[in-house]
């Protein structure tokens, strides 16, 4: 029987593998593999949609943790499509700073644009590192933290929806910082796929 645990390490493996020839060729890095509509941003949509639909199949929206899972995986599917604006040879609203406002991750770097022209990247990051770590010594020690590890041991799908998310994360600070296009791409792919097997998962 494949668990969890195994399904991580075959996802990372494949990751990683994409990674190194990425890294080891200039064609694959920018052939059609990682090209704007490419075969890895076509197929994390398509595992997107996946997600989706099975999860209103099993009907996960009927609590909120499908809900939101429900939300996030057509966000994330509509995103990698650009909402169908290439597709439907539409135009996107065009953001400030050049670009256009075409995925839920781009309102991330308006915020980083925004506080940039401020000059209040700085105190940004001070607040990214210390308001996460603040939070988890309180829920320590009240001790929450030990109801919220114990509600997601409950269910495997609840835990493999963070690490999708932290994993989806991690590609929108790569987008913002605009660096290592096909490092995002993959990460992308990554949380797809750790989103479907999420929809498989959760405890209805």
């Amino acid at each position: 029987m494949i668990t969890l645990r195994h399904e991580l390490a075959i996802y990372t493996a494949a990751g990683l593998g994409i990674l190194a020839m990425a890294a080891a060729s200039v064609d694959f890095r920018h052939g059609a593999f990682f090209r704007e509509d490419g075969v890895v941003e076509m197929t994390a949509a398509l595992l997107f949609l996946a997600a989706l639909v099975i999860g209103v199949h099993r009907r996960l929206f009927r609590s909120w943790t499908g809900f939101i899972f429900c939300v996030l995986a057509l966000l994330a599917c509509l995103s990698e499509i650009s909402f169908g604006a290439r597709f439907l040879d539409f135009a996107m609203p065009a953001m400030a700073g050049g670009g256009e406002l075409d995925g839920a991750q781009d309102l991330v770097m308006l915020a980083y644009r925004a506080a940039a022209d401020r000059g209040l990247l700085p105190l940004a990051g001070v607040l990214v590192v210390v308001l996460p770590a603040l939070v988890s010594v309180l829920a320590w020690r009240s001790g929450h933290l030990a109801q919220v590890v114990a509600w997601f041991n409950a269910d495997d799908g609840r835990s493999t929806l963070a690490v999708g998310m932290a994993v989806i994360g991690l590609a929108v600070v790569l987008d913002v910082m605009e660096a290592v296009r096909f490092a995002e791409e993959t990460l992308e792919l990554f949380g797809a796929a750790l989103f479907v097997t999420a929809a498989l998962r959760l405890d209805r």
